[in-house]
């Protein structure tokens, strides 16, 4: 839903770059979990092909990459790569830093810039990796975590601030389930 939201804005205002929405089925593949042998490993030979789904086929020009993170199984989280910034930043409604994620996205758009472009990731050394911050917001219960995640992904995938909290929690799932009836995200 997010990412038909993403292309109507994109179709309406021709100067937006688009964004992409990985399934959170790509940190399991990417971090190899699941496979006792390697379990938690880096393996970019288990994504290499899964930017061809990506809006233009080329994962360098977009403007933002959202990965859902579903942190030991048990708890949600997102990264997100912003693209003409250089940075990659973890979110995280408990706090946690995420930087195994971070170094392992970082990894993977060296990797993918190599197979795809042949040549290594340019101004690799000016990339940041910013792990979850003080102005994030937080949850203040052991069970909001994916409703933070998604609201993670729709703010910022429209360029807007986190002006959100715990308090605002039911008017967030609220907005999730509007946008599931209705079949696209909301405005």
């Amino acid at each position: 839903m997010l990412s038909k939201r993403d292309e109507q804005m994109c179709a309406a205002d021709k100067t937006r770059k688009r964004c992409h929405f990985f399934k959170s089925f790509f940190i399991t593949k990417l971090f190899d979990e699941g496979n006792a042998a390697t379990q938690g490993k880096y393996n970019y030979n288990n994504v290499k092909r899964w930017s061809k789904r990506v809006p233009g086929k080329d994962l360098f020009k977009l403007d933002k990459i959202f990965f859902p993170v579903n942190a030991g199984g048990v708890h949600w989280c997102c990264a997100v790569v912003f693209m003409a910034e250089k940075r990659i930043q973890f979110y995280d409604s408990l706090g946690g830093g995420g930087m195994t994620y971070l170094r392992g996205l970082f990894q993977y758009l060296k990797d993918e810039h190599k197979a795809k472009k042949g040549c290594p990731l340019p101004d690799e050394d000016k990339w940041e990796l910013v792990t979850c911050t003080e102005d994030t917001p937080f949850q203040q219960n052991g069970y909001d975590c994916g409703v933070f995640t998604c609201m993670y992904s729709d703010f910022l995938s429209k360029d807007c601030p986190l002006k959100f909290s715990q308090h605002h929690i039911t008017q967030c799932r609220q907005r999730i389930a509007l946008s599931i009836m209705n079949g696209s995200a909301i405005e």
